[in-house]
């Protein structure tokens, strides 16, 4: 088991799906951590350390990003191409997991190609998506080592 905190961002617009992984973030030993923010412009706000996010202590940058691909105001493909190629370099690093409804060939593979780490459908069906949400939160949580990103003193 890892010695550290290990939190997760996650961008999420649906309500419903947010508080079904707020939810079982809350049944999840206590060095997984979650932060949350409502759409893409909101992640990019908080990765930059602006307004609202300014206190990394508060805030600290994550370790993992979930992160939903069709949102209002800055989609999650305009999220990865600004992670990928314009952010600090060593965030650039972050492992991200784009979490959608699509099942779209197009999609996955235009993810894939923007850098996200691993693509997720969402399943339908409250329970099952609870249980795809801890696989995730144990698997990067508990097995996967994240690199360390400056900033993240916790």
């Amino acid at each position: 088991m890892k010695s550290h905190v290990t939190l997760f961002l996650v961008a999420e617009d649906d309500p419903h799906d947010a508080e079904s992984i707020e939810s079982e973030f809350k049944n999840a030993p206590n060095h997984l951590q979650l932060r949350r923010v409502h759409d893409g412009g909101e992640a990019l706000e908080y990765m930059e350390g602006n307004g609202l996010y300014a206190d990394r202590r508060k805030y600290p940058v994550p370790d993992v990003i979930l992160l939903d691909l069709k949102m209002p105001r800055f989609d999650g493909y305009n999220f990865l191409k600004w992670l990928r190629h314009k952010a600090p370099e060593k965030m650039r690093l972050i492992p991200v997991i784009v979490m959608s409804t699509s099942s779209d060939e197009s999609d996955i593979n235009n993810c894939y190609k923007l850098g996200a780490n691993s693509y997720v459908v969402k399943p339908f069906g409250w329970t099952k998506f609870q249980e795809r949400v801890k696989e995730l939160g144990i698997y990067w949580g508990e097995h996967s080592e994240t690199p360390i990103v400056p900033d993240q003193a916790r």
